[in-house]
C-alpha cells in the first residue's frame, strides 16, 4: 500500500477486511479469548516477553490498566496475556528507485502459561501468539536489501506460533516442541526494540533467503532443545521445517504443515552479569552477551548459473555489551551490538551482512525510559552472483550501506512514539541508484 493521504489508507482497509479475513481474526480473538478464560476459570498466570516488548526496561502496565486487578491476580497464578499494535509510518522524499510513501500496522495478541503455579506441573510452559497485520512495504519501492520498517513481510491474519516447554534437571535443560519462528531464537536481534531498520529490529536479513529458516509471523513445525549447564553458558539446537513458501503452504498457521526440506538450527552462548544486568559500576562489570550460531538446510539450491545442488548453510556471530552506566542501580547508560553472518557465495545472491549498533539508556536524565540508538547495516552481493549478473548486461553490484538514528520517547508506560532517519548508499547494492533518505516513526501502544 502507498498510504498517500488518509483517504487512501481507510480504502485500503476496508479492502482488506473480506469476508474471510474477518473469518481469521474472528478465529484468532476467539482462540486467545478461549485460552484466556479457560486460564481463569482454573486460576492459572501469564507473561509476555516477545518481540519488541518495550526494550526489557519497562513495567509491563497497559492502556486499559489492570482491569481491576485481574491481570495481577491471573499473573500471580500463573497466566499472562498482552494485546498491543504497532505501527510503522515511512516515506523517502529522496533517492531510491522512486520516491514513496507508506505505513505498517500489526495488531497481535499473546498468552503464556505457567503449570507450575497452575497445576504443581513444574517446569512446564505453553506459549501461543496470533496477529493481523497489513500495509505497504516501502523497501520493495525503494529497492532497498535491508527494509526500512522490521515490520514489513506479507498481508496475513495467522496463528503465528504456539509451544509447549518442560524443563529438566533443575532448568538446566529445556526441551520445546510446536509451531516456531526460528528467527526468533536464531540470529535474533537482542537490541531490537532499539530500532526499526529490520536487520536491527529483528534479525539478519538474509538467513530465511538463504536457508529458510522460518520467521515471525510464518512460524512452521519445529523441536529445540537447550541445554545449560551454567548460568551463564548455553547451547541449543532445534530442527524445524523450511516451509519455502510458508503463507501459502499454511494461509492461516491451524495446519501445521510440514514442507519442502528440514533446516538445522545451532546456537552457543555465553552471558555475563546477568545476575545485576545495571553493573557494579566500580568493578565494570556490566551483563553482556556473545552468541554464535548456524542454519543449515539439505535441500536443493541453484547457483549463479542456475545448477541445482545439494545442501546450503549460514553462519553467524554477535555481541551484545553494555559499555557505561551513569548511575548504580539503573540501567541508564551506552550499549553496543555488533553482529555477521556469511554463507558460501556460489549458491547465495547476499552472501553476507553485518550489523552494529549503539545505543544510550536514558539520555536526558528526567526521561530515564527513553533511549536514543544509532545503527549500521552492512549487506553484501556475492562475487558469483554479481559476475554472473553483469556478464548478460546487468548493473555491477556491490553493497548496501544503511544508516538509522532513532530516538525511542516513552510518552507513557503503554505509548512509545520512536521517530526514525535512516539513509541508504548504494541502494540494493546498486551504485546507480541514487542514495535514499527515509523519513518516519514507529507507534506502538499496549493494551
Amino acid at each position: 500500500m502507498r498510504s498517500r493521504n488518509s483517504g487512501q489508507r481507510a480504502h485500503f482497509v476496508c479492502h482488506f477486511i473480506t469476508k474471510e479475513t474477518r473469518t481469521l481474526t474472528g478465529r484468532l480473538v476467539l482462540l486467545l479469548l478461549f485460552a484466556a478464560s479457560t486460564a481463569s476459570a482454573q486460576n492459572q498466570p501469564s507473561q509476555y516477553v516477545g518481540e519488541n516488548a518495550w526494550s526489557g526496561r519497562h513495567a509491563r502496565p497497559y492502556f486499559f490498566g489492570d482491569w481491576g486487578g485481574q491481570r495481577t491476580a491471573l499473573a500471580e497464578k500463573g497466566v499472562t496475556f498482552d494485546f498491543f499494535y504497532v505501527a510503522d509510518l515511512q516515506a523517502n522524499p529522496v533517492g531510491g528507485l522512486k520516491q514513496s510513501e507508506a505505513g505498517w500496522g500489526r495488531i497481535r495478541g499473546t498468552m503464556d502459561i505457567d503449570f507450575g503455579r497452575l497445576t504443581d506441573w513444574n517446569g512446564l510452559t505453553f506459549h501461543v501468539t496470533g496477529l493481523w497485520q497489513f500495509g505497504g512495504n516501502l523497501g520493495a519501492q525503494i529497492g532497498t536489501i535491508a527494509n526500512p520498517s522490521g515490520l514489513v513481510s506479507a498481508h496475513t491474519t495467522r496463528l503465528d506460533s504456539f509451544w509447549l516447554q518442560q524443563a529438566f534437571f533443575k532448568n538446566h535443560l529445556f526441551v520445546k516442541a510446536g509451531q516456531l519462528a526460528g528467527l526468533d531464537f536464531y540470529g535474533n536481534q537482542l537490541y531490537g526494540a532499539s530500532y526499526v531498520i529490520e536487520p536491527l529490529d529483528y534479525a539478519f536479513g538474509n538467513l530465511f533467503s538463504n536457508t529458510f529458516e522460518p520467521f515471525n509471523p510464518a512460524g512452521t513445525p519445529g523441536v529445540q532443545v537447550r541445554l545449560q549447564p551454567t548460568r551463564d553458558l548455553y547451547f541449543t539446537a532445534a530442527v524445524m521445517s523450511g516451509n519455502r513458501d510458508p503463507y501459502q503452504q499454511d494461509r492461516t498457521g491451524f495446519h501445521f504443515a510440514i514442507k519442502d526440506s528440514p533446516v538445522f538450527l545451532y546456537e552457543v552462548g555465553n552471558t555475563h552479569g546477568m545476575e545485576n544486568r545495571t553493573g557494579h559500576l566500580d568493578k565494570k562489570m556490566y551483563p553482556g552477551t556473545f552468541k554464535f550460531g548456524a542454519a543449515y538446510n539439505g535441500g536443493k539450491f541453484a547457483n549463479a548459473a542456475e545448477v541445482r545442488s545439494s545442501a546450503n548453510y549460514l553462519i553467524y556471530g554477535a555481541i551484545n555489551q553494555a559499555l557505561y552506566r551513569a548511575d548504580p542501580g539503573s540501567d541508564r547508560g551506552l550499549d553496543a551490538t555488533i553482529g555477521f553472518d556469511w554463507s558460501p557465495d556460489d549458491v547465495n545472491r547476499q552472501n553476507s551482512q553485518i550489523t552494529a549498533g549503539l545505543r544510550y539508556n536514558g539520555l536526558i536524565p528526567r526521561r530515564t525510559k527513553d533511549w536514543t540508538a544509532f545503527g549500521f547495516v552492512y549487506s553484501k552481493i556475492s562475487d558469483q552472483f554479481r559476475f554472473a549478473e553483469a556478464g548478460i548486461g546487468l548493473p555491477p553490484l556491490g553493497s548496501e550501506k544503511a544508516l538509522e538514528f532513532s530516538y525511542g520517547l516513552q510518552v507513557k508506560p503503554y505509548f512509545l512514539i520512536q521517530p526514525s532517519f535512516q539513509y541508504y548508499v548504494d541502494v540494493g547494492a546498486n551504485p546507480q541508484i541514487p542514495n535514499a533518505a527515509v523519513f518516519g516513526f514507529r507507534t506502538k501502544v499496549a493494551f
